[in-house]
């Protein structure tokens, strides 16, 4: 039972991103016997800047573990991530969608992110933040829906965590709907569209290439209804849509 579980955490670490970096600590944490514990963790990304530049972000890490009451079984309860030691979140894991690692930083540096998430007709139509979607129900009157997240850095929850903006489907925001109104050379092959389009859900700046050669990258902004483009130095640019009668690709 034991090593079972051990090798469940481990393949949550990987399916966070993690890969097999933590194994060792980890098994090392676990034979300690502790009712919690944490294990930290960095990473840096390239940063993009407005003016063309590139800046290292440095990503801190914080796995929280802690064992079950009731038997010796050990769940991963949060991740607690900061951003170059200034802008930090909680972001729970285990209970369904959840974030993982490079998801959380980009969430921290302001991205969208598209997530499913449970709709609950009964509460007024709201969607439950993720690492709050469990399995829904037959006659609970709640259904799975994708929905776009991110978060709001001005209103904080019970929990003292940043809350989220969520943009729902009837938002009116389409990502691969917004993508085929522009000439993007990645959207003739299905296999090149998915990775496109999961990247960019990913919150991800994507890079792809215009059909005229120009390389550029995109990321999604649900809140506008728009994607933006930008230049490989990062500059914002325009792009002109195809003809409507072309989009249908």
């Amino acid at each position: 039972m034991e090593n079972n579980n051990l090798e469940l955490l481990k393949k949550n670490l990987k399916y966070l991103g993690f890969g097999t970096s933590l194994s060792a600590a980890l098994e090392a944490k676990i034979s300690e016997r502790l009712d919690q514990f944490k294990i930290g963790v960095s990473a840096e990304f390239d940063a993009f800047q407005k003016e063309g530049s590139i800046r290292k972000d440095k990503v801190n890490y914080e796995l929280n573990f802690s064992k079950s009451p009731a038997s010796n079984i050990y769940f991963l309860d949060y991740l607690r991530v900061c951003l170059n030691d200034q802008i930090q979140n909680a972001f729970p894991f285990g209970k369904g969608n959840d974030v993982t690692a490079k998801e959380a930083y980009n969430l921290l540096r302001g991205a969208c992110i598209h997530k499913k998430a449970i709709l609950n007709r009964q509460m007024d139509a709201t969607v439950l933040a993720p690492g709050e979607v469990g399995q829904v129900k037959e006659g609970s009157g709640e259904k799975i829906e994708s929905i776009w997240i991110k978060l709001d850095f001005e209103k904080l929850n019970e929990q003292g965590n940043y809350s989220y903006k969520k943009f729902y489907q009837d938002h009116g925001f389409h990502l691969e709907t917004e993508l085929k109104k522009y000439p993007i050379k990645e959207l003739d092959s299905q296999q090149e569209k998915e990775t496109l389009i999961s990247s960019i859900g990913r919150g991800n700046a994507a890079k792809a290439t215009l059909e005229n050669g120009q390389s550029v990258v995109i990321e999604a902004d649900p809140e506008a209804k728009k994607i933006r483009f930008y230049d490989t130095a990062f500059k914002e640019l325009f792009v002109s849509p195809i003809p409507n009668q072309e989009i249908d690709r």
